[in-house]
């Protein structure tokens, strides 16, 4: 795998940096400007000892020999990118969402823009990296029986978004851990509240009712979890390091975690040489769709 990225803010550092630990070669990068993407690749030199091109224009980076994109540019952003990978004819890895929503076009409208992209016939890598937080959450409670009358989720972030484009941001993580706790064929009775820096979201999978809010320029908080067994991500600095967990206080469980990108990542080049197509673009889809279906209601 030789990965180009666009969009070397701090996550494409984070990317560059976790892909170079698993031996796998960052070949050139590209940002709105090219003075910022010779900044950022400079400091990635010092830091990692990275050293990656940084290309003048979208001619020089696809001018390059990659046969990946990492598309981590702002949100508004990606579908542009998509557009360009896919004509060029490069697997590609992306971050969320997969397009950026809006209420002046129509959910028709970014449908048909998908299904045009998944008509790409190379590999396509969506990056929903809380994914790993429910399956931590299963090993947490592998032997609980769940009711599966309510799930909440609350995730306050540091970002800057504003009111519908908060959601726009964050369903797709709601999703990655709704849909790996909970087997459900609907979702019904949305509510939503929406204000400058907070969205609170009510709606039912199936039988679920599902608690959401979001808080945007805030400090950084995960909570989730079925019935009344909720865990929060705790961050405590240990011997020098920084270790993560899920603790569940109503029962004073915690379990280990790891860094979900660094996971995702290594799952990304574990699975680069039997990469299931079917399977990945059915996911893509699935988080799509209920993404609009909240969006849009």
């Amino acid at each position: 795998m030789k990965i180009g990225i666009i969009g070397l803010g701090t996550l494409g550092e984070y990317y560059a940096r976790d892909f170079n630990r698993f031996k796998t070669r960052i070949i050139v990068s590209k940002n709105s400007s090219l003075k910022s993407t010779i900044n950022k690749n400079k400091l990635l030199k010092k830091k990692y000892k990275l050293d990656i091109h940084a290309a003048k224009n979208y001619n020089d980076f696809f001018s390059k020999k990659i046969d990946t994109v990492l598309i981590c540019s702002p949100n508004n952003s990606h579908l542009h990118h998509l557009q360009k990978s896919i004509i060029k004819k490069k697997d590609i890895i992306i971050e969320k969402p997969i397009i950026s929503l809006k209420k002046s076009l129509s959910k028709k409208y970014f449908t048909d823009k998908l299904n045009k992209i998944l008509s790409h016939n190379k590999k396509i890598y969506y990056n929903l990296i809380n994914e790993y937080y429910a399956k931590k959450y299963l090993e947490l409670f592998i032997n609980h029986k769940f009711k599966n009358k309510k799930f909440n989720f609350i995730y306050h972030t540091n970002g800057t978004h504003k009111k519908e484009d908060i959601m726009n941001d964050l369903l797709p993580h709601l999703f990655s851990i709704l849909d790996n706790l909970l087997d459900y064929s609907k979702i019904s009775n949305i509510r939503k509240i929406i204000t400058l820096n907070k969205n609170t979201i009510q709606f039912y999978a199936d039988d679920c009712f599902c608690n959401i809010e979001f808080i945007q320029n805030s400090k950084k908080k995960l909570m989730f979890g079925l019935d009344d067994l909720i865990v929060e991500r705790e961050i405590h600095e240990e011997n020098g390091g920084i270790k993560t967990f899920l603790i569940c206080k109503k029962i004073d469980k915690k379990i280990k975690t790891n860094n979900p990108l660094t996971e995702n990542i290594r799952k990304i080049i574990l699975s680069a040489k039997k990469y299931n197509k079917i399977l990945e673009y059915k996911k893509i889809t699935n988080n799509f769709k209920k993404c609009c279906d909240i969006f849009y209601a």
